[in-house]
């Protein structure tokens, strides 16, 4: 018997690919996505979200765009170190706008009139910038141009650029502000309190058929601490603390379960304890988990 048919679970509930069906509305999250819906809405321009690591940026996007794929057109730009000629283009080709001179006049012509087109329709078009704080200068002054392109009654752009704190510390540079007095909507993604952090479990435990899977309420405070309420350390340490719980036969996953898991993680830095905070101490264990996982999945493949 596997880990999933021990515990009833349908999936892994834990797994670190974002996934907008485990959405978890915390607060700050919810309010997150509703700011972002209404930058499109009212038309807004420039919207900025940001947060650390783990934070839960892609999975908000994520689950906004699932919201807007048949309301909107949207571009997704993945890559941000790019010229502002290669940024142009990419975000042209992820549109679908075709034009068949080269002059840069003559493309922001075509993709003018798109945008024109598009608005008339009714569709807002939504430029969505990953790992924003990576932009070269001259990209973000680029973004601020094409941020022009508007009619009398509203703007034909929505831009959401999405990246780590340092983003912001860019745009109080002197050379930005005039892009940073543009951004009307920001979010800032903080980490989940101590009570939202077992929420936050028990709610992806539900999503993937929680089965016969119990946490004890005691876990709430050591994984909280020990994960410094960011939503990917928590899923790390509690695939773990499951899973040493499977291979225990217990059901119940207890504060000794995740406690064993921090020090197994732990020992395998091959650092002191006080050198490492919480939150550190997990982001340096992320590849030690990886390799928890291989041998997992050995385990699982033994018993099955």
């Amino acid at each position: 018997m596997n880990i999933l048919e021990f515990f009833g679970l349908k999936e892994d509930p834990f797994r670190l690919t974002p996934d907008p069906a485990y959405f978890f509305p915390s607060t700050g999250h919810n309010e997150a996505l509703q700011s972002l819906n209404y930058l499109v809405e009212q038309r807004e321009g420039f919207g900025l979200v940001s947060g650390e690591p783990g934070t839960g940026k892609t999975t908000l996007i994520s689950v906004f765009m699932e919201s807007w794929k048949d309301k909107a057109e949207i571009a997704m730009i993945l890559t941000p170190r790019l010229s502002p000629e290669e940024f142009l283009m990419s975000v042209l080709d992820d549109l679908n706008v075709k034009s068949e001179k080269t002059n840069k006049n003559d493309i922001l012509k075509a993709f003018r009139d798109f945008l024109v087109d598009r608005s008339q329709a009714g569709r807002p078009v939504i430029i969505i910038v990953d790992e924003a704080q990576n932009l070269p200068d001259e990209t973000l002054e680029e973004l601020r141009l094409l941020s022009n392109l508007e009619t009398d009654k509203n703007k034909l752009l929505q831009i959401i650029l999405m990246g780590q704190p340092e983003i912001n510390e860019r745009l109080r540079q002197n050379n930005f502000r005039q892009l940073n007095q543009r951004i009307t909507v920001r979010i800032r993604l903080y980490p989940l309190s101590t009570e939202e952090a077992l929420d936050y479990i028990n709610y992806r435990l539900i999503k993937a058929g929680k089965g016969f899977l119990r946490m004890d309420e005691k876990l709430k405070k050591p994984i909280h601490r020990h994960s410094a309420g960011v939503p990917r350390l928590i899923n790390i340490l509690s695939s773990r603390a499951i899973m040493i719980a499977y291979l225990e036969g217990s059901n119940v996953v207890s504060k000794k379960h995740v406690m064993y898991a921090v020090r197994h993680l732990r020992e395998d830095q091959e650092m002191p304890e006080s050198r490492l905070s919480p939150y550190n101490a997990l982001i340096y264990m992320i590849p030690a988990a990886m390799l928890l996982l291989v041998g997992y999945y050995a385990i699982v493949r033994w018993k099955g």
